[in-house]
């Protein structure tokens, strides 16, 4: 398992990366004595019931009301059925048997809970169930590091007021015009897939005052599916050196890359302590190996870790009229009730990246093995350690760049966020998917796209094999 493309991401503290889903309330049982939750493909559950069971659960479902919800959540109370199991924090059941208590004519009440009670997943594979860190969410924390060493020297002049601003500063920061000049264009990430067993929980994310006072703050709190701090996952990062320098004007290197994420997420991890201390927040120590780079990855890593410094523009709200400042007021934390008890609440997106050694790779990947048996053939490549490995001596060939003046480009929420882009032609279709990373598309795009269903845009595309990869969006 000899490739020095290879690395680890472990995760230190609860970790939460959306993918637009939720868990169906038809789709899944919870056991209150072992705190689990169990999700399982509605109709393979249907079929494992009795025929009056199958009519009852049938009955349920055909009406399609808000009180049926309640009357679902009964009939499947105490029931067990095989599929993927998730730990609910103890906040969360005592909500559950309070939701189970409402009364199906209290139609108000019902939706208010119901609401609170929506579970937003963690990106899945959906062959396996298993979570993932998509290799967008690791690109965009380390692009966001790179861009805070780069404004420290350098000085662009753009309009604050400006819609595209931050567009603006990173072309500057960066010095591209085109997205395909774009020397992140260079940076290619996998998915990072489970690496051992790995645990996902229930919890609520609660916003608390960083100075506490005796009004609370005002975000409501949700419920996440978080992993759990410990979990490993592998895959791959590697700089490609560009062909032709006045392609990208300022390459990137491994060296400079990961060091400016080793300098600004340890620089962040300072502030949020000293934050967290002035708070009467329980500050925790977050070790890997020496070697480690911290990263911030996923929902909730607070805004001072997604901007940059000396540029940050923080959205602040105050009674109807919002504020801006460099600096957030509160901070979104796990917390196992949604009450705030201080003592229990924890940072979101905490994670190391490290190189993947033979000796963490055996130590996690003989746990792996049962997972390798279950993946597609894709996921069974990546985690393997009888996988072939490329010849130490075989030239990596840069990708076949197309330019598809007139593509036709869709976007897909689900699955970690999917963009796709079919030629003018009809001929030839090229995908790919971008979790929160804007160096393919901007957020602008993305939304004339969810409003229109697709757009006609000028497409870069990458040829990998028989297949193309979305490398740029530009309208």
């Amino acid at each position: 398992m000899k490739d020095e493309n290879r690395y680890y991401i472990r995760s230190l503290s609860p970790v939460h990366i959306g993918c637009d889903e939720v868990y169906d309330p038809t789709g899944f049982v919870i056991d209150e004595n072992a705190g689990t939750m169990t999700s399982f493909n509605p109709l393979d559950y249907f079929r494992s019931l009795g025929l009056q069971d199958k009519a009852r659960y049938a009955d349920i479902c055909r009406q399609g009301t808000i009180e049926s919800i309640i009357e679902l959540y009964k009939f499947m109370r105490g029931k067990q059925f095989h599929g993927h199991k998730v730990g609910m924090c103890n906040g969360l059941l005592a909500q559950y048997r309070k939701t189970l208590g409402i009364s199906t004519r209290d139609r108000k009440k019902i939706q208010q809970e119901l609401n609170n009670f929506s579970i937003a997943r963690t990106s899945f594979h959906p062959a396996t169930q298993q979570p993932f860190i998509p290799g967008s969410a690791i690109k965009g924390a380390l692009r966001t590091a790179y861009l805070n060493h780069l404004a420290k020297d350098k000085r662009v002049q753009y309009d604050r007021r400006d819609r595209k601003a931050g567009d603006v500063l990173e072309k500057g920061l960066l010095d591209y015009q085109k997205l395909e000049n774009d020397p992140f264009r260079l940076l290619k990430v996998s998915d990072f897939h489970p690496l051992g067993p790995i645990k996902t929980q229930v919890v609520f994310a609660v916003n608390v005052k960083k100075k506490p006072s005796q009004f609370p703050a005002r975000g409501p709190y949700q419920i996440l599916e978080i992993i759990e701090p410990g979990s490993m996952f592998s895959g791959t990062i590697r700089v490609l050196a560009p062909l032709n320098r006045a392609v990208i004007a300022a390459p990137l290197t491994e060296k400079a890359l990961f060091e400016s994420a080793l300098e600004f997420y340890r620089k962040e991890k300072s502030r949020e302590d000293e934050e967290f201390e002035e708070a009467g927040l329980p500050v925790q120590a977050l070790k890997d190996k020496d070697d480690a780079v911290c990263l911030r990855l996923g929902r909730h890593s607070g805004a001072e870790s997604v901007t940059i410094a000396g540029h940050r523009n923080i959205k602040i709200m105050k009674g109807d009229r919002p504020d801006y400042s460099d600096k957030a007021t509160t901070f979104w934390l796990a917390a196992d009730t949604p009450a705030e008890d201080r003592k229990t609440l924890h940072p979101f997106g905490w994670a190391s990246l490290g190189r993947l050694t033979e000796e963490i790779h055996s130590l996690y990947g003989k746990m792996s093995s049962a997972l390798e048996q279950q993946s597609t053939a894709e996921s069974a490549i990546i985690l393997s350690t009888d996988a072939p490995q490329p010849e130490k001596n075989k030239e990596i060939r840069e990708p076949i760049t197309e330019i598809w003046d007139a593509g036709y480009v869709s976007f897909n929420a689900g699955g970690g966020g999917v963009l796709t882009a079919v030629a003018k032609d009809g001929k030839k279709k090229a995908d790919i998917r971008i979790g929160n990373d804007r160096t393919i598309v901007t957020d602008e795009i993305i939304a004339r796209i969810r409003k229109k269903g697709n757009i006609t845009a000028r497409v870069t595309v990458e040829k990998h094999g028989n297949g193309f990869k979305i490398a740029a969006v530009e309208i």
